[in-house]
């Protein structure tokens, strides 16, 4: 165990009869928030985190140095929740922060964070076998690499890389017509005529309020949205959403980089060495 942890969860720990328990929670912008305890009743630590016969850890490490800890962990899901069956099968919960401590069941507040990181992928079987894949964020960090060198600008417009503020760039609209879960038309007044191919979208109200994507093209004569991955539940006409104007990711093209006033920032290598000599 890490040298930084609470001397007294080290003891409990040490001591010939353990009280160790752990608690997890999970935090969608989709479905909200679940705590649960493997402890055989509620246990309180600011929230409540409710018992739960199916949430067991299996094996865990903890290492020093930086590196992430290893965590087998089974969670419960089923038709009555608190994590649907339903929601795993649609990856409503992608993306969703995720915590899981230690902790002293006597004491549930004397605890420490063994895992801190987010949900990666989700499966889930006909034979009511799912899984769900835990990012640490020291996996995370673990996977830095140098930018791609491509002629286009490869960072997430409106990001902390891009720098653009998309607030004033944001419009709210109202679904008209569905075609699919990826496909609908939208209702908006969009008086600055803005371009919301490759724009975010979040949903604000109805099953996938707090829902983000993007949008992998917008049509502005039916003003039909075709989303990059597709929402997790039904689209229904009447949902509202906010959609960003979008970024053709060049130097100059017609609502690249220059047209927002951010070619300072661009990336892109989009100059050959010869058109570099040329120009020199």
């Amino acid at each position: 165990m890490r040298d930084d942890w609470s001397p007294t969860l080290v003891a409990m720990l040490a001591s010939n009869e353990v009280t160790r328990c752990f608690l997890i929670q999970l935090v969608s912008p989709i479905k909200g928030t679940v705590r649960m305890t493997d402890w055989d009743a509620d246990l309180t630590v600011s929230d409540v985190f409710q018992k739960s016969p199916g949430f067991n850890v299996s094996k865990w490490t903890v290492a020093s140095g930086g590196r992430p800890a290893g965590i087998d962990l089974t969670l419960p899901f089923d038709s009555v929740g608190p994590l649907l069956a339903d929601d795993i099968k649609r990856g409503a919960w992608r993306g969703a922060a995720i915590t899981c401590w230690l902790a002293n069941s006597l004491n549930p507040s004397d605890r420490e964070i063994l895992v801190d990181g987010f949900v990666g992928k989700t499966q889930f079987t006909d034979r009511l076998v799912g899984n769900i894949e835990v990012v640490t964020k020291g996996d995370a960090l673990a996977d830095i690499f140098l930018l791609t060198v491509q002629p286009k600008c490869s960072f997430q417009f409106g990001g902390d890389q891009c720098g653009v503020d998309l607030a004033p760039l944001t419009l709210t609209a109202t679904v008209v017509t569905v075609t699919d879960a990826g496909r609908f038309t939208i209702a908006v007044t969009n008086p600055a005529s803005l371009n919301f191919t490759h724009g975010k979208v979040v949903f604000t109200s109805g099953a996938n309020d707090g829902y983000e994507d993007w949008a992998r093209s917008w049509t502005p004569g039916t003003s039909l949205v075709d989303l990059v991955n597709g929402a997790p539940f039904d689209i229904e006409v009447g949902d509202t959403l906010t959609i960003s104007d979008g970024c053709d990711q060049s130097r100059s093209g017609a609502r690249g980089c220059k047209f927002h006033n951010n070619v300072n920032r661009f990336p892109g290598q989009d100059y050959t060495p010869a058109e570099v000599q040329g120009a020199g």
